[in-house]
């Protein structure tokens, strides 16, 4: 059933303010955020956003506001599965009439999986004496929001949290990164058994957590994180005489990594890593290039 919001101050009208649909940047180019986002990369901060117009004289006309300028964007995301909420703060002091305003939302890496929910709001930017005609005057008084956008998020890249932590303290030694494996089942959560740890003490783990790092370092991190996987699920996948593909089990996100990453079923990649590990070896590397782009 619909839901009546009643508000204690006016509202903008429904003509006054258009949301735009909710978009994605990456390496400086945007496109639509689709609602199933099959690309999504659980191990990579991402930007997403949403662009609004306003017919100004409506929407003070409207409001009773005396200026768009006393107002401010909001872009939301909300996972329940992972009970976070991410908010940015977009002012209107560069507001052009007749030029869309941009709200830009910058999503931690780790910290979003399952679904999201995108959702925009103009709303009062500072608080300012009470006004007459039940104009809004209260900072965050809500003026106008967005239709909430729902986002399926099946990532193709490590299904998993990440923690950004010095090895020393843990004895891990001088690697860039590593994985801890908690789990007892394939059937066991991939998101509460299964975490991807960067040491910070390492260069290229640092360089791994930076938004401008090179391609290749993502692309390494990937085929490194697909043998570690791999190589801790291996004794359980050939004790199994048949896996079970729960939604978000460990069994379920390995089969779909190994199809999408390397085009093979899990069993048999695990195979491939038990059996043959030179021909495991040079899959990996003819599947996922991690080197490409090393050299000029």
């Amino acid at each position: 059933m619909a839901r009546l919001r009643l508000y204690p101050h006016r509202m903008a009208g429904a003509d006054s303010v258009s949301w735009r649909s909710w978009w994605i940047e990456r390496d400086g180019s945007r496109s639509i955020l689709p609602s199933i986002f099959t690309s999504w990369d659980y191990a990579s901060e991402e930007t997403v956003g949403i662009s609004v117009d306003f017919d100004e004289e409506a929407l003070l006309k409207s409001t009773g506001l005396l200026s768009v300028h006393e107002l401010e964007i909001l872009a939301i995301a909300d996972c329940t599965l992972s009970q976070q909420r991410f908010v940015t703060r977009q002012t209107l002091a560069g507001y052009q009439p007749g030029i869309p305003i941009d709200a830009p939302l910058r999503l931690p890496r780790g910290q979003l999986a399952g679904t999201m929910s995108l959702s925009g709001h103009l709303v009062l930017a500072r608080t300012s004496q009470p006004r007459d005609d039940q104009v809004a005057y209260q900072r965050g008084a809500r003026i106008h929001s967005s239709v909430p956008f729902v986002v399926r998020l099946e990532g193709t890249a490590g299904r998993f949290p990440t923690e950004a932590v010095p090895f020393s303290e843990l004895g891990f030694g001088n690697s860039p990164w590593s994985i801890v494996c908690a789990y007892d089942q394939l059937s066991d959560s991939f998101m509460g058994g299964i975490r991807l740890l960067i040491n910070t003490e390492h260069p290229i783990g640092r360089l791994s957590l930076e938004a401008t790092a090179p391609p290749w370092v993502g692309r390494m991190l990937r085929m490194e994180l697909m043998r570690l996987l791999i190589a801790e699920a291996a004794e359980q996948v050939e004790a199994a005489d048949e896996l079970s593909f729960e939604e978000g089990s460990i069994s379920l996100v390995l089969q779909q990594m190994c199809k999408f990453f390397l085009g093979k079923s899990l069993k048999a990649a695990v195979r491939a890593y038990r059996d043959e590990p030179a021909y495991f070896e040079r899959l990996l590397h003819d599947q996922l290039d991690p080197l490409s782009g090393v050299t000029a």
